[in-house]
């Protein structure tokens, strides 16, 4: 496909220029469309893809596909009037956290759009060579995209799931570990003792929380909203988590050491095999904050 057209939406932002990166690399003449100047201002357009002017159809004009790099409600939003601009082979390439809600818009909109869902599992400012990209199709056994080979061949890993596994297992995966973290920075918050003294003596493991929470807190607002509000299935997930601490609560104020040890050897018992490995990984962080 060397020479071919990608246009992408959002395409200044970090996961935007993260794919323009990788596909310039094999060939393909990308357009940058967003709010704001890109990092390369040839093939730049400037159009706010929440209200797009008229006339734009020349930024599509021999697309082979479309990167949607934007949060869930404005990928959403442009969907019609980039199914207006296109044929109906374009592929419609969303990188939202949550991709059902776009999967089935576009459907509605195009029933024959061709689609291929990505999510990076890692931030664009790591380097990306043995991450995972999650792949979202509607066949898990479909033929292999251009976007999944270019993708391994600068290095990463590739996951596939159909659209609705995808927003199950980021529920999990994602907003699951983000709402015990937000929940812990908010905690920490509401302590009425002296940070300052904490830092110089805090273990191991609450500096491995507060190196959590500072991650989070450095990023913008939007990722971490979008993960809560736009997966319906995280609900569910917030709902087990704040169930756990309502357990832990009752354990202590029972004083029932025996139904605290079972539910450690239930949770024990879940890990599995992955319990052991995961004391390794655990033991490799603590090392490096030392």
């Amino acid at each position: 496909m060397m020479g071919d057209t990608v246009v992408v939406l959002g395409g200044a932002g970090l996961v935007g220029s993260l794919i323009s990166r990788i596909l310039v690399q094999y060939g393909y003449d990308i357009r940058v469309v967003d709010r704001r100047s890109a990092e390369h201002e040839r093939g730049f357009h400037q159009v706010d893809v929440m209200s797009p002017f008229s006339n734009t159809e020349q930024i599509f004009k021999g697309a082979v596909a479309v990167v949607f790099a934007l949060p869930e409600s404005a990928a959403i939003h442009a969907i019609p009037w980039v199914v207006s601009s296109v044929s109906k082979n374009v592929v419609f390439i969303p990188t939202c956290s949550v991709q059902e809600p776009f999967y089935k818009a576009l459907k509605d909109a195009s029933p024959l759009q061709p689609f291929v869902g990505i999510n990076p599992m890692f931030s664009p400012k790591l380097s990306v060579q043995g991450r995972t990209v999650a792949i979202c199709l509607e066949e898990r056994d479909s033929p292999s995209t251009f976007i999944e080979q270019h993708l391994m061949e600068a290095g990463m890993k590739v996951k596939r799931m159909t659209p609705v596994a995808h927003d199950e297992l980021m529920a999990l995966c994602q907003a699951l570990p983000h709402a015990a973290i937000l929940g812990f920075g908010l905690a920490l918050a509401r302590s009425s003792l002296d940070l300052e003294s904490a830092l110089e003596v805090m273990p191991p493991p609450m500096r491995t929380m507060m190196a959590l929470l500072s991650r989070v807190l450095v990023n913008p607002p939007e990722v971490y909203w979008d993960i809560q509000l736009e997966n319906d299935q995280a609900n569910h997930q917030r709902s087990a988590l704040a169930e756990g601490m309502e357990r832990l609560m009752k354990n202590v104020r029972d004083q029932d050491y025996d139904e605290f040890r079972n539910d450690l050897q239930g949770i024990s018992n879940t890990l599995g095999t992955r319990l052991s490995s995961g004391a390794v990984d655990c033991q490799h962080v603590f090392s490096l904050l030392n």
